[in-house]
């Protein structure tokens, strides 16, 4: 998500000044094509960059965007009609998501903005179906409407795609951008933020979460989950999953209230009631974004977890504990290295690989958790 509606000033997308540019460019040129593929790791500056874009397409100043005006505020937040962003509910985006979601989208007249900008997350999930009834959309493709694709490994997207997008390329963030970031969202002690930053791993979104109330305590729970296996057995791992639960309908209590609060907002606009289309439009929206951050939570738990496990298994070899991500720890990391060993670690690993993968596979989520953590506790108890 944007990390803020307040920015400095237009086009404010940290450590990616050249694929802005870019962008910039093309709208101050008029040559802003209708197919855009930003590719790069994920959540690293996409949708802040998508979001100025529609912006700078939609706002009425003499140079646009002003930053400051009710469209680019709208823009900033993804509440503009004209701007519509789409994520996978499950491991791959099907046909009949392209077909009655984009492309109805494409074909219809927004309710308000002159430019529609269409934000694909994580479009490399297509499947075959997906991709070529996509692709007659791209061919065809209607006015003043720009597809915005977010690709983290070209190759999972067919050449007839990306030959019909301009390709700009994003990259993770350094350290020194993730400590900067880190001390504007209040992460003031010096060992907390200096753990923030390499947990994040070049991911500002990863540090966000982070640096939320609670969010290191959240990381510090995930990598004690090994240890405490080992000390309480098979009935640790229904806490640890009912933890993980609570965990997860914090995040999306907050995000429901910002959703409710963004409705009242907009139907004060027009009037006290907003218009069912648009009604149902924000409806859906939030119940997409809803989903996504459930598995986005889980996700970054589980790589929490695997996180340390690699650090012990880089202590467990002999490496230097001050290059892993959990310097801090050294002595729970020797002791959880020693206890599990490189062979059942290296199992570990597995297990929580294969599971971020089923997550996405619209399983019951809960049943894989708790599947997860008895597996996990096999190994250590």
């Amino acid at each position: 998500m944007a990390s803020s509606t307040l920015v400095a000033e237009p086009w404010d997308v940290p450590a990616q000044q050249q694929a802005v540019a870019v962008l910039c460019g093309a709208v101050e040129r008029s040559e802003v094509s209708h197919a855009w593929a930003l590719v790069g790791p994920a959540d690293v500056g996409q949708e802040e960059a998508t979001r100025w874009l529609a912006a700078a397409l939609n706002c009425q100043a003499m140079v646009p965007p002003c930053g400051v005006c009710d469209i680019c505020r709208r823009c900033l937040r993804g509440a503009y009609p004209a701007l519509q962003e789409f994520a996978p509910t499950g491991a791959m985006y099907r046909v009949d998501e392209v077909r009655e979601q984009w492309l109805r989208t494409a074909f219809r007249t927004p309710s308000e903005g002159t430019w529609k900008v269409l934000r694909i997350a994580q479009a490399d999930r297509m499947n075959e179906a997906a991709a070529n009834a996509f692709l007659k959309g791209l061919e065809e493709p209607p006015p003043r409407t720009v597809w915005v694709l977010e690709v983290t490994d070209p190759d999972e997207l067919p050449d007839t795609i990306l030959s019909r997008c301009r390709m700009v390329r994003f990259s993770g963030w350094g350290t020194q951008e993730l400590d900067a970031e880190a001390r504007r969202l209040g992460l003031d002690d010096d060992a907390e933020r200096a753990l923030a930053v390499r947990a994040a791993m070049g991911s500002p979104r990863a540090l966000r979460r982070l640096a939320l109330p609670g969010g290191l305590d959240d990381l510090r729970a995930h990598r004690s989950i090994p240890a405490r296996l080992g000390d309480e057995g098979p009935a640790f791992a229904l806490v640890a999953a009912r933890a993980l639960d609570d965990e997860v309908k914090r995040r999306t209590a907050a995000l429901k209230d910002e959703g409710r609060a963004e409705m009242e907002a907009m139907g004060e606009r027009s009037g006290g009631e907003l218009p069912k289309g648009v009604a149902k439009q924000m409806t859906d929206r939030l119940a997409r974004r809803e989903r996504e951050v459930r598995v986005v939570t889980l996700h970054a738990a589980l790589d929490d977890l695997l996180g340390w496990l690699r650090d012990c298994l880089l202590v467990g070899v002999g490496g230097d504990p001050a290059a892993a991500i959990h310097a801090e720890a050294a002595e729970q990391l020797r002791r959880d290295a020693e206890a599990l060993g490189s062979r059942r670690l290296l199992q570990a690993c597995d297990l929580v690989l294969a599971t971020r993968e089923n997550l996405e596979l619209n399983v019951q989520q809960g049943l894989a958790l708790e599947a997860l953590l008895l597996q996990l506790s096999a190994l250590t108890f």
